[in-house]
C-alpha cells in the first residue's frame, strides 16, 4: 500500500476501493477454488494460486493506469483463493494420513513461525531495498515466488475425494457445493467459529495496512520495516505459544481471553507516540488466535469438504473487509487516520462484545 500511496501517487480512498475489489474477487472465488481443490488436487490449486500472483505483481509493477491496477487486485483475489483452502486442507489431511492429526496446532504453529520469521526479516530488508527502488521488490517477489513452485511440485497429493468420479465437472462443482455449503450451516459451532474470526482478524488486517500510511509522516520506510519486523517477532512467539496455552485453558477460556486483548491493544493504538507499542503486541494474540481459531475448525471439518469449507471461512473474513477497509479509508481521508482507527477499535469491540454473548447462549464444544 505504501508503494501504490508513494510511487503512483494514489489517494487513501482508492487504496480503499483496490481493498474492496481484492475482496469481492475473493469472495466471488473463494468457494469455486476451494472446490477446485478438493475435485482436482491441493497441489494443483496452490500452483495456479503462485501464477496468478505473478501476474498481478507484473500488473502492479508495470502499470500505473487505476482501472488497470484495479484488474491486477481482481487476479490478487483469485490468488489468494487458490491457496487460502488448499494449503492448511492439505498441512491437516496430510497429518490425518499419518494419524498425526493431533499435533496440527503445533504444527499451525511452526508455520506461522516461519511465516513471521520470515516477515520480520523480509520486511526490514524491504525497507531498505525500497529507498534504493520500491519496483526492486516486486522483481525480487517475482523470482521468489517462481522457486517457491518448484517445492510445491515435489509435495505428495492427498488421495482425492473419489466421490464424484465418474460424474462430469460441473456436476462435480455443484454436487460437492450443496453438500459443503449443507455442512457448514448445519453446524452452529462451525459457523460461531468462521464468524468470529472474521470479526476479529478484519480490524487488524485493516490496521496493518492504514498504520503504514500513518507512520510514513513520521518514520523513515526502513524505521517502519523495524517496526512491522519487531510484530513478526511476537507473531513467532504467539505461534509458537499457541497450543501450550491452549492446552492449559482450553477452547471456551481462549476464546475469552485472547479477544479482549486484542481489543484493549486496538484502543491504545489512539495513544500516538506510542503507537507502535500495541501495534507490535498485537502481533502476538493475533497469531495464537489464528493457530488456535484454524484448529477448532479444522477438527469438525470433513476432509473430503475441507479445502472448500475453509474457503468458506476466508469469504467471511472478505466479507467483513469489504466493509471495513473502504469506511476506514473514507473516514480517514475526511478526518484523520486516528479517527478511522478510533472505529475500528469501536467495531472490535462490538465483536467481541457479541462474541460473550453467543458465548453464554450457545454450547460450542464438540
Amino acid at each position: 500500500m505504501i508503494y501504490l500511496a508513494q510511487a503512483k501517487s494514489f489517494d487513501l480512498w482508492q487504496l480503499g476501493i483496490f481493498e474492496s475489489v481484492f475482496h469481492i474477487s475473493s469472495i466471488s472465488s473463494e468457494v469455486p477454488t476451494g472446490m477446485i481443490g478438493d475435485l482436482l488436487g491441493r497441489k494443483v490449486s496452490r500452483l495456479l494460486g503462485i501464477l496468478f500472483y505473478i501476474i498481478y505483481l507484473i500488473i502492479i509493477l508495470f502499470s500505473s493506469n487505476f482501472w488497470i491496477i484495479g484488474i491486477g487486485f481482481v487476479i490478487c483475489g483469485i490468488s489468494y483463493t487458490f491457496e487460502s483452502g488448499s494449503g492448511d486442507a492439505l498441512i491437516y489431511d496430510t497429518l490425518i494420513e499419518l494419524n498425526e492429526q493431533d499435533k496440527y496446532m503445533k504444527v499451525q504453529g511452526i508455520k506461522e513461525i516461519i511465516f513471521q520469521l520470515s516477515s520480520s526479516i523480509a520486511l526490514p530488508i524491504g525497507g531498505m531495498i525500497a529507498i534504493i527502488a520500491y519496483n526492486l521488490n516486486f522483481e525480487i517477489m517475482i523470482i521468489v515466488f517462481v522457486v517457491a513452485s518448484i517445492p510445491i511440485l515435489l509435495m505428495k497429493e492427498i488421495p482425492l475425494n473419489v466421490e464424484y468420479e465418474h460424474k462430469r465437472f460441473t456436476t462435480k462443482m455443484y454436487e460437492h457445493f450443496v453438500k459443503s455449503t449443507k455442512t457448514v450451516f448445519s453446524s452452529t459451532r462451525l459457523v460461531f467459529l468462521l464468524s468470529i474470526g472474521a470479526l476479529l482478524a478484519a480490524p487488524i488486517t485493516t490496521l496493518f495496512f492504514y498504520l503504514q500510511n500513518f507512520y510514513i509522516d513520521n518514520y523513515s520506510i526502513f524505521t517502519i520495516g523495524i517496526i512491522l519486523g519487531a510484530s513478526s517477532i511476537m507473531g513467532i512467539i504467539g505461534g509458537y505459544s499457541a497450543h501450550i496455552i491452549e492446552r492449559k485453558y482450553k477452547e471456551k477460556l481462549v476464546l475469552y481471553i485472547v479477544p479482549i486483548f486484542i481489543v484493549i491493544l486496538l484502543w491504545l493504538i489512539l495513544f500516538e507516540e506510542i503507537s507502535y507499542i500495541p501495534f507490535i503486541l498485537l502481533g502476538f494474540f493475533d497469531s495464537i488466535f489464528y493457530v488456535v481459531l484454524s484448529d477448532y475448525i479444522n477438527r469438525i471439518t470433513p476432509s473430503s469438504q475441507r479445502a472448500t469449507i475453509l474457503s468458506f471461512n476466508n469469504m467471511a473474513f472478505s466479507l467483513v473487509m469489504i466493509i471495513v477497509f473502504p469506511l476506514v479509508g473514507i473516514i480517514s481521508e475526511f478526518s484523520t487516520l486516528m479517527t478511522g482507527f478510533a472505529v475500528l477499535a469501536g467495531l472490535a469491540t462490538l465483536a467481541y462484545l457479541s462474541l460473550l454473548f453467543l458465548l453464554s447462549k450457545i454450547d460450542i464444544s464438540e
